[in-house]
């Protein structure tokens, strides 16, 4: 891909379906009424009657009453924020792990001669993954939940940081080029400039990254669906303090791209015929749209119902207060005392009532029957299950239970591992590649770092504790694996010296020889181990052979006791 020409619509053409279904994600994303009500009633959606047919049954379709008598109200509930809220959270509320160099011949290995380089570039790595960059990450996969894919991109400000950081393009506002396999070629960010003050004009600034080089262009139109001319960078303040070369560009130092696109999930089922979007991801709101709708619709009734359902009170006119001219009557609701009225016995007035009530029932189990359901649904629909978002209740439940009762959602998230792992280790060695190349940082070769996510799942420390110390107990697992059970998140080496270290507190532990335990639980033990003295004067002893001796010197000494009585026996 190359910078467009001047005055060419932007965006292109061929983005016009992708657009339309990006602004209509974001308008249930963002909870914006206006733009719900605008996106299915009068838009440019109408043109395509597939979608309209559909489109004009929508609740948000529907025009909104004017008339005085009738409040216009139509309640949005915030659903679909809150599961693209849940999917970023599945994903990395944890920070994932990584580590080059391992030496287990892995591609984190490549070029690396020593485990000692592994950890000196694991530890730089860690160093630019601060928190920022986990703040990052989790914006980049809600975004990624909405619009069905997100891009992130290696920045860097030598004014500001000694670092650099990666950043998160919502798709909307990016182009791209991909290749043979969905690989990411190149790609277009776009921005709308704020105008210049006192200038009636319109500026886009342009990014175009190709692996190894990033070029700007600063366009400038008399309207928001064209590009206009391009123009030097230093017509808009906001672009001015941007150092390029004389070709408008700078170079990365790095031979990858320094953005790479994650996908949501695949296929995208409902844009996949379009060229243009056949390797974006499906958004999670895929389909679940109507739903959407549906449950707005339902809170919207309750709420109707609950404005209906106010008491008021019917007085007779008789009761009410003529005021002033001009200001009408009033009924003062807290007196007490009412003047009785000039009324003959028996009039129709004395036999009406003076004041009466009307409620009508809320049908609040009805609602909240019907909205529960179709929340469930569409927590289904976007792929997750209802007790993740706190449907079951408060109930202690092991990471067994945990599981089995959110399967939908750790499918889901298992899912969209596989299409974040591998970029990401495609965006740390860019950010790795620009650390060294600007920053100075130390060289990775051609190794690329291990991604590692962190379980879904996981049991208490009680639980934990009492099954490792059921598997000591039945001697059926060794001291590594049990480590390993216990830090699932380590590597081989750092189980390897957490069992070096619990050999050497165990050597600080008697000998455990069944004579040394014995010794050490008798009953009667001396304060040296031992025991006291028997009947025979003979003592015990923590050497084997020494016991055996003395043992057999007990046998005989009972064995001549016995003899020198039975002789006498006879001699009597």
């Amino acid at each position: 891909m190359v910078m467009p020409a001047n005055n060419q619509v932007w965006p292109p053409i061929s983005q016009n379906r992708i657009q339309d279904a990006y602004q209509r994600m974001d308008a249930w994303y963002s909870g914006d009424e206006e733009a719900l009500s605008w996106l299915y009633s009068t838009n440019r959606l109408q043109s395509h009657t597939s979608l309209w047919g559909q489109v004009k049954r929508f609740f948000w379709g529907t025009p909104i009453p004017q008339q005085q008598s009738q409040r216009p109200v139509k309640i949005h509930v915030p659903l679909p924020a809150e599961i693209a809220r849940m999917s970023a959270a599945q994903l990395f509320a944890e920070m994932p792990t990584t580590h080059l160099g391992d030496m287990d011949g892995d591609s984190d290995d490549k070029g690396l001669t020593s485990a000692k380089q592994g950890k000196v570039l694991s530890q730089s790595l860690s160093d630019i993954l601060d928190d920022n960059a986990h703040a990052e990450l989790l914006q980049a996969a809600e975004l990624a939940a909405v619009f069905g894919g997100v891009y992130l991109k290696v920045e860097w400000d030598t004014t500001v940081d000694d670092k650099p950081f990666i950043t998160a393009m919502p798709p909307d506002n990016a182009i791209p080029t991909f290749g043979l396999g969905g690989h990411l070629q190149s790609v277009i960010y776009w921005t709308q400039l704020p105008p210049i003050d006192g200038v009636n004009l319109e500026y886009k600034l342009l990014e175009e990254q190709t692996p190894g080089r990033i070029e700007y262009a600063l366009f400038e139109a008399r309207d928001t669906h064209s590009l206009g001319v391009r123009v030097p960078l230093t017509t808009h303040p906001m672009t001015a303090s941007i150092h390029v070369d004389p070709q408008s560009g700078i170079n990365t130092g790095s031979q990858l791209l320094t953005s790479v696109y994650i996908p949501n999930l695949r296929p995208n089922r409902i844009m996949r015929g379009i060229p243009a979007a056949y390797h974006l991801g499906r958004s999670d709101y895929a389909g679940a749209e109507s739903l959407f709708d549906s449950i707005d619709e339902a809170y919207t009734s309750w709420m109707r119902d609950i404005r209906l359902g106010k008491a008021r009170v019917f007085v007779n006119r008789d009761l009410l207060t003529i005021g002033k001219p001009g200001e009408g009557s009033m009924m003062n609701m807290d007196q007490e005392i009412f003047t009785p009225l000039n009324q003959a016995p028996g009039s129709t007035l004395n036999q009406s009532k003076m004041f009466e009530t009307f409620q009508p029932a809320i049908r609040w189990q009805e609602h909240e029957n019907t909205c529960q359901n179709l929340v469930e649904r569409a927590y289904a629909a976007c792929g997750y299950s209802a007790a993740t978002f706190g449907s079951a209740g408060d109930v202690a439940m092991t990471a067994t239970e945990a599981q089995a009762r959110e399967k939908l959602t750790m499918l889901t998230r298992s899912s969209k591992m596989l299409y974040w792992r591998p970029q990401l280790r495609r965006i740390y060695a860019a950010l790795m590649d620009v650390n060294r190349y600007v920053f100075h940082g130390p060289d990775r070769g051609q190794a690329l770092p291990d991604v590692e996510f962190p379980d879904g799942a996981s049991d208490a420390p009680n639980i934990v504790a009492s099954t490792l110390n059921l598997l000591n107990q039945a001697e059926s697992a060794s001291i590594k694996t049990r480590v390993g059970m216990l830090h699932p998140d380590w590597d081989d080496e750092q189980v390897k010296d957490e069992v070096a270290q619990i050999a050497q507190d165990y050597s600080m532990l008697p000998d455990p020889k069944e004579s040394n335990l014995w010794a050490a639980v008798a009953a009667n033990g001396s304060n040296m181990g031992g025991v006291a003295s028997n009947s025979y004067g003979i003592t015990a002893s923590n050497n084997p052979t020494t016991a055996q001796a003395e043992e057999k010197a007990v046998k005989s000494s009972e064995r001549v006791d016995q003899s020198t009585a039975a002789q006498s026996t006879v001699q009597q």
